[in-house]
């Protein structure tokens, strides 16, 4: 509201008028608003990488990498998120990879993504170094990890906060599985 002073003749009168707010101010407040709540996303890798480590780490923790380096990967495709960009147009944008892997004997879905996790804790704290090309961290960057049993195999999902770094998670994890093929069975055709 605005108190304005009008005159009438020779009597002055204070009234109050509503006044439409600009659409453009109002925007620019919303755009500042979201901008600094975007560059704060969460924590910074290494508290989240250390939050993890302490829940989803065993106390030896070796068990756990060499479940993760005896991985069978059998498919690495990327994953895209549909992106709005303006009107009717969109654009799809990588947003991590999805890797399906031969389920280890004896061990669960939960009890793998823990596993992955944990791996990618422990080499983003620099606890342990990881294989070359090795999608489950990044330097100085935090990798989401999940997984569901899919088809008789589990699908693992790489995510990480920026699509620059989604493009190095799904280039390392196809990287990742050039370098580790499956052995064939020599009495298949």
């Amino acid at each position: 509201m605005v108190l304005s002073r009008k005159l009438l003749g020779n009597q002055a009168f204070v009234t109050k008028e509503k006044t439409m707010r600009s659409p453009i101010r109002e925007s620019l407040v919303a755009i500042s608003m979201i901008a600094a709540t975007a560059c704060t996303s969460g924590p910074l890798p290494a508290v989240r990488a250390a939050g993890v480590e302490r829940l989803q780490c065993n106390a030896s923790g070796a068990s756990q990498d060499e479940l993760v380096r005896s991985l069978k990967v059998l498919h690495v495709e990327p994953l895209y998120a549909h992106i709005m960009t303006g009107g009717v147009n969109a654009e799809e944008r990588v947003s991590g990879a999805k890797m399906i892997v031969s389920p280890p004997k004896g061990v669960s879905a939960e009890e793998l993504v823990r596993a992955l996790q944990c791996h990618g804790a422990r080499t983003l704290l620099g606890q342990i170094e990881g294989a070359p090309n090795e999608p489950y961290s990044l330097p100085d960057r935090w990798v989401s990890i999940t997984m569901k049993a899919e088809e008789g195999n589990f699908t693992i999902t790489l995510s990480s906060d920026t699509v620059h770094d989604n493009l190095q998670v799904y280039d390392r994890a196809y990287r990742y599985v050039d370098e580790h093929p499956l052995a064939s069975d020599p009495g298949l055709p």
